[in-house]
């Protein structure tokens, strides 16, 4: 139909094509190091500080002669080692290289982005436990209503 009312040839519409393709993986790229770089340097660091301050307050317990409750240290814990390991899995899919634009853009959807999601994931999770006062980010509530 482009080429038939002198809209775009046929050679215009695949340079078209192409370069959509290429600037969905140069897009989905930039979020993708972005996400590794805010997991790893902002909220992981965040996180371990929580599960160190919540595992020196179980051991000050332990040591007064009670009995802590280390749930909560249980539970960031878990979440901690799932950012771990979704930053891991990320870094592994971001090292996917391809000369062909569309398989690499079909691996970023097929599996760049479900693991950005993972890393997603770990991190609201943790910004829901993690104090305050050690949370790097202004959280969803903060945006929402602002302090």
């Amino acid at each position: 139909m482009f080429d038939k009312y002198n809209v775009l040839s046929p050679r215009e519409m695949h340079s078209r094509y192409e370069i959509y393709f290429e600037q969905y993986v140069k897009t989905v790229n930039v979020e993708a190091k972005l996400t590794q770089k805010i997991a790893k340097t902002k909220i992981l660091p965040a996180a371990i500080r929580y599960q160190r301050e919540l595992a020196e307050s179980a051991n000050i317990v332990k040591a007064a002669g009670a009995t802590p409750d280390a749930t909560l240290l249980g539970a960031v814990s878990k979440l901690v080692g799932e950012l771990g390991s979704a930053i891991t899995k990320l870094e592994s899919a971001m090292a996917h290289e391809s000369s062909d634009v569309v398989a690499e853009s079909t691996y970023f959807r097929d599996t760049l982005l479900p693991t950005m999601l993972e890393v997603r994931a770990a991190a609201d999770a943790l910004e829901g436990v993690v104090a305050d006062d050690l949370w790097p980010l202004p959280t969803y509530q903060e945006m929402l209503f602002i302090k």
